[in-house]
C-alpha cells in the first residue's frame, strides 16, 4: 500500500504513526504510568524502575499483535500481555505492577495522542517555514500588478502581494487554531474500566496529573473514553490546514497553466518530467498537495460519524475512528511539507502579468472608467456606456482607453474631463496600489499581539 500513497502520506520513515512508533507510545505509557504511580505511592518504587527499564527492551511485531487484536478485540491485551511476560521473565514481582488499574482504552488513545503530538509539532514547525515563505513573496510583490479573477473570469487589477498576504494570513489562523486545539485535544487518558479511576482510590486524579507531566500531555480534568469532543476538534482544525493548503494549490496550479504563466513551481532537476513527453514540466508539489488533501473531508465526516459512542466504551466506532484518526493529521503533514517547498521556490513573472492585463485591452479598468463618467453621466448611463465600450473593444480589439478618448471627445457633457485624469483611468501599477496597501496592512496585522 506505501507505493500507492507515494503522493498523500508524509513517508514511513518517519511516518509519527508507524507501527513502530505507536509501540513505542505505548510502552512509554507503560513506563510513565509505572513511574507517576511510585511517585505518589501506589506501587513500589523498585517494581516502578524496573518497568520503566525494561519497558526500553521489549521488541514487538506490530503484524502478529494487530492479527491478536482482532481476535482479543483491543491492541493492547497482546500487547500488554507481552510486556507483562517481559517483565516477569526478569523481575516476576515488578510483573504484577503493569498496567495497575489502567484499561486498554487509556493505553490506546494516550499512546495515539503521543504520536499526534509528535504529528503536530512537525506540522507546526512546517507551518512556520511556509508562514515565512508566503510573507516574504507578499512583501516582495507588494506592488506588481496582476488580474485579480473571480468565478475565474478576469475582474479588475490587484497586486500579486494582497493574494499572496491572505494566503500567509490564512496559514498563521489555522496555525494559531491548531496550536490552541492541541490544549485540549493532546492530552492524557486515564479512567481505569469504567472511567472513574476506581483502581486508585483517592489518589486517581492526582495520578493522572502526575502522568500528565510525565509524558508531556495536557492534563484533561476527567476521563474522555467516550467523549470525544476535543480529540475530534484538534482532528478538525487539521482538516482546515488541509483546506487552506488546497486554495493555495489550486490558485498555484490556475497561475501555472501555460496559458496564463504567471507562476511557477521550483525548479529540480527530474522533478516534474514526463514519461512521454520532455517538454513538460509537470507541477509535482501542487499535485502533491491537491492529492494529499482531497480525502480529508470524507474522513473528518467519518470521525464526526463516530462520536455517537455508546456509554462508558464504544463499539466499533472508537476502533473505526483509532483506524481513520492518524490518515488526516498524516495527509496534512504531507501536504505541508509539499506546501512550504513549494512556497519556498515559488516564482512569478511580472511580465506575463502584466501582458495578461494588457491583453484585456483596457476593460479591466471598467470600473474606474465608469467612476470617472458616474459624476457627469449618472450611474445608469455611465454603466451603460462603459458595458457598450467594453463590447466594442472586444469586438473591434480596439483598446477601451481609445474608444473612451473618442467619447469624451464626442460628447459635450464630457469636455470638463482632462486627458490626465482619463489616461490615470488605466494606469496599471496605480491600479494596482490599493491592493499593495491591503497587502502590507494585513502583513502588519500579523505582528500584532491577539486579544
Amino acid at each position: 500500500m506505501a507505493l500507492y500513497q507515494w503522493a498523500v502520506t508524509a513517508g514511513a520513515a518517519d511516518n509519527p504513526f508507524s507501527d513502530d512508533a505507536l509501540i513505542q507510545a505505548m510502552l512509554r505509557f507503560e513506563s510513565g504510568l509505572a513511574t507517576a504511580q511510585a511517585k505518589i505511592g501506589l506501587i513500589p518504587a523498585e517494581a516502578a524502575g524496573a518497568i520503566a527499564t525494561h519497558c526500553t527492551t521489549l521488541t514487538l511485531d506490530g503484524k502478529q499483535l494487530a492479527q491478536e487484536a482482532a481476535e482479543t478485540g483491543s491492541l493492547a491485551v497482546p500487547f500488554v500481555r507481552a510486556l507483562t511476560v517481559h517483565i516477569a521473565a526478569h523481575d516476576e514481582a515488578a510483573a504484577r505492577y503493569v498496567h495497575f488499574g489502567a484499561t486498554s482504552q487509556d493505553a490506546l488513545d494516550t499512546a495515539t495522542a503521543l504520536c499526534a503530538k509528535v504529528a503536530v509539532s512537525r506540522l507546526d514547525a512546517v507551518l512556520q517555514r511556509a508562514i515565512r515563505a508566503a510573507r516574504a513573496l507578499a512583501q516582495h510583490h507588494a506592488a506588481t500588478p496582476a488580474l485579480a479573477r473571480t468565478l475565474l473570469q478576469p475582474a479588475t487589477v490587484t497586486s500579486i502581494g494582497l493574494k499572496c498576504a491572505h494566503w500567509t494570513l490564512s496559514l498563521s489562523r489555522v496555525r494559531r487554531r491548531l496550536i490552541r486545539a492541541g490544549v485540549d485535544g493532546l492530552t492524557v487518558s486515564l479512567g481505569g474500566a469504567v472511567g472513574n479511576l476506581a483502581a486508585y482510590g483517592d489518589s486517581g486524579v492526582m495520578l493522572r496529573a502526575e502522568l500528565a507531566g510525565v509524558l508531556g500531555l495536557h492534563d484533561p480534568g476527567g476521563t474522555w473514553h467516550t467523549r470525544r469532543e476535543d480529540w475530534i476538534a484538534l482532528a478538525s482544525e487539521g482538516a482546515l490546514i488541509s483546506g487552506t493548503l488546497a486554495k493555495i494549490a489550486r490558485d498555484v496550479a490556475i497561475l501555472s497553466q501555460a496559458e496564463v504563466g504567471e507562476a511557477s513551481e521550483p525548479v529540480v532537476a527530474g522533478r516534474g518530467s514526463s514519461t512521454a513527453m520532455p517538454h513538460k514540466r509537470n507541477p509535482v508539489l501542487t499535485m502533491r498537495v491537491l492529492a494529499a488533501t482531497h480525502a480529508v473531508p470524507a474522513i473528518m465526516a467519518s470521525l464526526l460519524a463516530a462520536m455517537p459512542q455508546e456509554h462508558e466504551r464504544g463499539l466499533g466506532n472508537w476502533q473505526a475512528e483509532l483506524a481513520q484518526y492518524p490518515d488526516v493529521l498524516l495527509r496534512v503533514l504531507a501536504a505541508a511539507e509539499a506546501m512550504a517547498d513549494l512556497l519556498d521556490g515559488l516564482q512569478f513573472d511580472p511580465a506575463r502579468c502584466r501582458a495578461n492585463i494588457d491583453a484585456l485591452l483596457g476593460t479591466v479598468f471598467s470600473e474606474r472608467l465608469a467612476a470617472l463618467l458616474i459624476p457627469v453621466l449618472g450611474r445608469n448611463e455611465a454603466q451603460s456606456l462603459v458595458t457598450s465600450m467594453c463590447r466594442d473593444a472586444v469586438e473591434t480589439r480596439t483598446h477601451l482607453r481609445q474608444l473612451a478618448r473618442e467619447h469624451v471627445a464626442g460628447d459635450a457633457r464630457l469636455k470638463g474631463i482632462a486627458p490626465a485624469e482619463l489616461a490615470a483611468v488605466f494606469d496599471v501599477d496605480a491600479a494596482a496600489k490599493p491592493s499593495a496597501t491591503e497587502a502590507l496592512r494585513l502583513l502588519e496585522s500579523l505582528n500584532r499581539p491577539k486579544g
